[in-house]
């Protein structure tokens, strides 16, 4: 069985799972509430998400209905309903091409300005900021070339994440972690 082979109520139920969890795979949702935006009663609900966890599209998270899309839903329904969600709900991860297309590439500019912004009120020392100018200045490299290269960035963006953790800043380290696919 394929996304292909489900039926719409299925379809629906992906896409709220999604706009529900803002597409955020770390966040978690309850299949019964789903269902019940929905229509569908507690039975109804848990099928149609056993079945998307079967497709690997929802994961289980808690015995008591707990669910959250994976990764590769979130993909699904950016593919398949991009034009119903709003750019709230999307999230564009790195992705694994060589190449960073032009959609990522608006996304990283987004999170690296973002991140500029924040870098002063951050009250790390010389050397941390030191660390996180140089790694923002290397994919400010990679976004001004014809050719940005997707693992240089991922690189860069993981040694901005190890950084952030120390200083804790929990807000960009969420949207690293999303384009990470984490």
């Amino acid at each position: 069985m394929t996304f292909n082979d489900v039926d719409e109520t299925a379809r629906k139920f992906l896409l709220q799972v999604f706009q529900q969890a803002k597409g955020d795979p770390a966040v978690q949702v309850s299949m019964y509430d789903i269902g019940e935006i929905l229509g569908l009663d507690r039975n109804a609900a848990s099928r149609v998400a056993e079945e998307l966890i079967a497709l690997q599209l929802v994961e289980i998270r808690t015995l008591s209905g707990g669910i959250a899309i994976s990764a590769d839903g979130a993909e699904v329904v950016q593919d398949l309903f991009g034009d119903q969600i709003t750019a709230n709900d999307k999230v564009i991860r790195l992705g694994d091409a060589p190449i960073l297309d032009q959609p990522r590439h608006r996304v990283v500019e987004e999170v690296v300005a973002r991140l500029k912004g924040r870098v002063g009120n951050l009250g790390s020392d010389f050397d941390t900021l030191g660390e996180l100018m140089a790694d923002l200045k290397s994919i400010d490299a990679q976004l001004g070339s014809s050719r940005p290269k997707s693992a240089i960035i991922r690189e860069c963006l993981r040694s901005l994440k190890a950084v952030l953790e120390k200083v804790g800043d929990e807000e960009s380290l969420s949207e690293i972690r999303r384009l990470l696919g984490e």
